[in-house]
């Protein structure tokens, strides 16, 4: 067991799990990054690359950016079975209807990539290559439902997502879900009382942190009935999501800087694939001996290895449970009007 506050370093190849029947992946892509440019995209991309038979599910608001990212990967990989879903986790018709559509498709969902995420207007970047501290400030919106965003699209969606497939994951015999976090996941930029960040500019950092936490509260509800759950931090990479921030001869100049940056700070993965490098290593892995109190990051060395450093979350104890109530009671608010 590893005290507070200690890293674990954890070098992927390590433990592999071998799969005799094909195993099913939804994979949520981020709208801004569902082409080639994605981390989901990338985490599709390594895992066709096994020698395993795999089913991958294709979830975006955009179905024409999926259709691109399918297209892209069954070039590579023309035997690949690729589905693709309408989902917009912004909008809670529309996660009803993919969970209804995933029950009627599949037998069983075995991984679950939440990866879906939006950043609006940043405003300042400021001391984010080592810490990601300022780098994502932004003005919210709403959506139609009356929630805010940002709050919308990158928790709370794939929190009514979960819940919506829970019965059917414990019933067809497990699932893990894998999350999509940052290194821009600030406690106290999270408020209990404001979880949807109504009051504040700092919404991807409150929502990275709140995910933080309900990923733990799902898997302490659920693992007993082998759904687990789990965090990851992609570091940093050059996305359709993090490219507006500069013009994109700027980040081919600085493409030096960045590696040489590896040396102090290893989360400048720079591209998508490496980044992909933590839930790769999650597939891989035995979740039942993953601790959900841990958030699993994405490094690379300035060699170009690739390896995951795993850090205890700083939350208290009675946080995600709280956070799950709070959730679970908008969940019903929402559906009960």
């Amino acid at each position: 067991m590893m005290g507070d506050g200690m890293e674990q370093l954890i070098f992927p190849g390590m433990v592999f799990l071998y799969y005799c029947t094909s195993t099913t992946l939804l994979i949520i892509l981020s709208v801004s990054c569902a082409g080639s440019s994605g981390v989901g995209f990338a985490i599709a991309q390594r895992l066709l690359t096994l020698e395993i038979t795999l089913t991958i599910c294709l979830a975006c608001r955009n179905v024409s950016k999926a259709e691109k990212a399918k297209s892209q990967l069954t070039a590579d990989h023309p035997e690949a079975s690729i589905d693709i879903l309408q989902l917009d986790t912004s909008s809670i018709s529309s996660v009803s209807e993919a969970a209804k559509e995933l029950q009627q498709r599949y037998s069983a969902i075995d991984y679950m990539y939440l990866n879906a995420g939006i950043m609006l207007h940043p405003v300042y970047l400021f001391d984010a290559i080592s810490t990601g501290e300022g780098l994502l400030q932004m003005v919210d919106s709403e959506t139609k439902d009356g929630l805010k965003l940002i709050f919308a699209t990158n928790l709370f969606g794939h929190f009514l997502l979960i819940r919506k497939l829970e019965d059917f994951l414990i019933s067809s015999g497990g699932c893990h879900i894998i999350w999509t976090s940052s290194s821009n996941a600030r406690r106290k930029h999270f408020d209990m009382d404001d979880f949807q960040h109504l009051c504040r500019n700092q919404g991807y950092s409150s929502s990275k942190f709140g995910i933080n936490l309900i990923s733990n509260a799902i898997d302490q509800k659920l693992r007993d009935h082998c759904v687990y759950s789990h965090v990851t931090c992609p570091g940093f990479s050059i996305t359709g999501m993090t490219s507006p921030m500069l013009q994109t001869g700027l980040w081919t100049l600085l493409y030096p800087f960045f590696v040489l940056l590896r040396l102090i700070a290893p989360i400048m993965c720079i591209t998508p694939w490496n980044s992909a490098e933590a839930p790769v290593w999650l597939f891989h892995s035995d979740p039942k001996d993953v601790s959900p109190a841990l958030l699993h990051t994405s490094h690379i060395s300035i060699l170009g290895n690739g390896y995951v450093n795993s850090k205890k979350i700083d939350f208290s104890s009675n946080e995600p449970e709280l956070l799950y109530e709070h959730l679970s009671a908008l969940q019903a608010e929402l559906e009960g009007q």
